[in-house]
């Protein structure tokens, strides 16, 4: 598609994200569902009310009744649309950089657009084919303040008080207006950093990687907390380091879920994406259950297909019982339960519970027209260096290859900017870095020669 990625429209504000394309998203929506009452909400950057108001007259254009919500994290966008309307949209570029902005479209369960949906509104969208609203049939435009409505379900969906001492990262962005309040509610210490909305994103680069947020650390040491929480953009992403300061690898933290849910089950099946690592198989094979892969950005039609109990991606989590949707918050009260249940720290709980595996993840810039090159040749060169080594490729997303020692590479475009992305895992650090320094070598020569070719 030319302009849903894998986690909605996003992009460079002028270059791909502009208010007539939220107009037209606008329009496009309302021709989709015909009916019914659309929710609205924004993050804090700095171009997301215009952008807000552009889509809100396409909306209207078509005779479309909007409730705005205002500036609010996406899972309480998508939780207010559950509750209040029958489709909802997000104004948010997530953890891009500030300079971009972007549209995430949910129905009224609070799922994301499936991949279907999303392609149907492109043909709207590029076939210009919109319905027009007379101009008595013009609705009004409703605001309502849900954030308290939303901190007390998650309250009593967790149902867990606590006296743990918790630093928090904002990231200057929608988080701020839930997670401080939330967290209190809940009876935990807060020390906020990064809290108060900036859409320049002063404290730091909104994405929660561990590059962007490794000051954490030595904050948590310092300051003696149990854990530290850091959040993206628009909050439906969340960080983690335990109580030693150390950065709790993303595989573990959703190993950690998912075993927590199939125990609780009995069973079932837990569905994460196509860059995840082993350590979440193995606990969840032994504890009983099944893991499923699917493309990155599809969670909800893995728990679709799969009738998933836990669905998540990396940072990304979802709590089926609670709600269809990434939520940060449940992630955040419920992972305060589990370290308070078992009494001790979450540095010992982990050891404990989760295996070692050693997982590199780096990106290499690409224009997004020379991908697909880039993915074929890299595929051929690293299919013949590792020919006797290959056990199964799966090619839902870019490709990956599982190797027969239990190692595995990924390879795969990223749908939201110009970035192929790596993702390596071995049995070893050795074993990874060997295969590490052969994918990023291959995969940067690759981009080199398709870029030389096309001048």
């Amino acid at each position: 598609m030319k302009l849903f990625g894998t986690a909605g429209i996003r992009g460079t504000l002028w270059e791909k994200v502009t208010p007539d394309l939220a107009l037209k998203v606008g329009k496009a929506l309302g021709t989709y569902v015909r009916e019914g009452k659309v929710t609205i909400a924004r993050d804090g950057r700095t171009s997301s009310i215009m952008l807000e108001n552009a889509l809100i007259s396409g909306l209207l254009s078509l005779g479309m009744e909007v409730i705005k919500f205002g500036l609010i994290p996406t899972p309480a966008l998508a939780w207010g649309t559950r509750r209040y309307g029958d489709t909802g949209v997000m104004i948010t570029a997530s953890h891009n950089p500030p300079t971009d902005n972007g549209i995430k479209v949910f129905n009224g369960d609070g799922t994301e657009f499936y991949l279907e949906q999303e392609e149907e509104l492109e043909r709207i969208i590029f076939s210009e084919n919109y319905k027009k609203a007379g101009w008595d049939e013009i609705r009004k435009v409703h605001e309502k303040d849900i954030v308290d409505e939303y901190i007390g379900e998650v309250l009593d969906f967790v149902n867990h008080e606590t006296n743990l001492k918790v630093l928090y990262d904002g990231t200057n962005g929608a988080g701020s207006v839930v997670a401080p309040y939330l967290l209190r509610e809940m009876g935990a210490k807060i020390i906020s950093v990064n809290a108060h909305i900036d859409g320049h994103f002063p404290g730091r680069k909104p994405e929660p990687k561990y590059d962007n947020i490794a000051y954490l650390g030595p904050l948590v040491r310092e300051l003696g907390v149990d854990l530290a929480i850091a959040q993206d953009g628009d909050a439906d992403r969340i960080a983690v380091f335990d109580e030693k300061g150390n950065y709790v690898d993303e595989d573990t933290l959703i190993a950690l879920f998912a075993k927590l849910y199939v125990e609780e089950h009995g069973g079932g099946v837990v569905v994460t994406s196509i860059n995840t690592g082993s350590r979440i198989d193995e606990v969840v094979e032994k504890a009983g259950g099944r893991v499923y892969r699917v493309p990155l950005g599809q969670p909800h039609d893995g728990i679709k297909k799969y009738n998933a109990i836990f669905a998540a991606e990396p940072w990304k989590f979802i709590h089926p019982k609670f709600g269809l949707w990434i939520d940060s918050f449940v992630t955040m009260g419920l992972l305060i339960k589990l370290i308070d249940e078992q009494g001790k720290p979450l540095s010992e709980i982990i050891h404990k519970e989760i295996p070692t595996y050693y997982l590199t993840k780096k990106n290499v810039k690409c224009p997004d027209q020379y991908k697909k090159t880039v993915l074929e040749v890299a595929r051929h060169v690293l299919e013949e260096k590792l020919r006797n080594e290959i056990k199964e490729i799966l090619t839902i997303s870019g490709f990956r290859f599982n190797l027969k020692d239990g190692s595995w590479v990924l390879v795969r475009p990223s749908g939201t900017e110009p970035k192929i992305r790596l993702v390596v895992e071995g049995p070893t650090e050795k074993r990874r870095d060997e295969l590490f320094e052969l994918t990023y070598g291959t995969v940067r020569r690759a981009v080199e020669e398709a870029m030389k070719k096309k001048k």
